[in-house]
């Protein structure tokens, strides 16, 4: 049997605009869906480098507050010893002990000739 070169040729395509139209459709849902997540993703990125940075700064100002509050704990600790009151009393109140006489003597930070 003869096949007729007409009937090889003009087999119809089953369904392929209806195909290519569900492909486009689906391709642009999916381009939508990936420009948002983009978008999304890289304003996080940007609020993440931010809260990171300023959590570096509070730590930092953490531990300086830690090391001033160990400062005045050992201050208030030499305040209880009784040399130590007297000796700051004496140069910071210029107080003197009885039959002490202070001196002062002058500085200045040019000298006249």
């Amino acid at each position: 049997m003869p096949v007729s070169p007409k009937s090889t040729q003009t087999q119809p395509k089953s369904n392929s605009k209806g195909t290519r139209r569900r492909f486009r459709i689906a391709a642009v849902i999916l381009l939508g869906f990936l420009t948002w997540a983009g978008v999304t993703f890289w304003g996080q990125h940007g609020k993440i480098s931010e809260k990171r940075a300023e959590m570096q700064q509070i730590k930092q100002e953490f531990t300086d507050e830690q090391k001033r509050k160990a400062d005045l704990q050992q201050e208030i600790a030499r305040l209880h010893d009784p040399e130590y009151l007297e000796q700051v009393i004496r140069s910071e109140l210029n107080y003197a002990r009885e039959g002490e006489t202070r001196f002062f003597i002058p500085t200045s930070k040019s000298q006249n000739p």
